[in-house]
């Protein structure tokens, strides 16, 4: 008998305790899915900074890298800018940038609006990207594609300011965001 009113007051104790031990672990559990949240949007964060730069064409030429990152069309100026990262590979170049143009789906050919565009000389360090935003004009409609993004650029190593190396760089059926 004294055997089984031990264990029922072990259990009736153990039942009160667990109850009471219940409530504070409940709210650590809700402390936990806030700083669990928290941490979620944060990662979310840092998923969209990584995209920041993430090309949507690109291609590498003369030791150089292009990249396209943006492309946005804005309808109450009727232009379309594009942004892109230029990266060297080898050694530190200065680089001319000329006769850019793009042609859209329909045939029409823009020109680049000097004033609102990056300069066309860029100096190139070793391995550090260079943003140029090149934007046109007078566009025509709203075309969902560039059917073509054509520019020659000129090197010269800063090495040697003699030898100069010419390409004639094209990107094609590129995506415009329009806003």
């Amino acid at each position: 008998m004294k055997k089984i009113l031990l264990l029922s007051v072990i259990s009736i104790y153990s039942l009160a305790y667990s109850q009471v031990n219940c409530e504070a672990l409940k709210k650590e559990n809700e402390n936990l899915q806030s700083t669990n949240k928290i941490l979620g949007s944060e990662n979310e964060y840092l998923k969209k900074v990584l995209d920041i730069n993430k090309p949507i064409l690109e291609t590498e030429k003369e030791n150089s890298s292009f990249k396209i990152t943006k492309v946005v069309g804005n309808k109450t100026e009727k232009s379309i800018a594009i942004s892109f990262l230029i990266e060297a590979k080898d050694e530190k170049k200065k680089m001319t940038i000329e006769d850019v143009f793009v042609v859209d789906i329909e045939g029409n050919e823009y020109k680049i609006d000097l004033y609102k565009s990056s300069k066309p000389y860029p100096e190139l360090a070793l391995n550090v990207p260079v943003k140029l935003t090149f934007s046109f004009k007078d566009i025509q409609g709203e075309p969902l594609f560039i059917k073509i993004f054509r520019f020659k650029t000129t090197s010269q190593h800063e090495r040697n300011t003699f030898e100069k190396t010419k390409s004639n760089l094209e990107f094609r059926d590129i995506k415009v965001v329009w806003n």
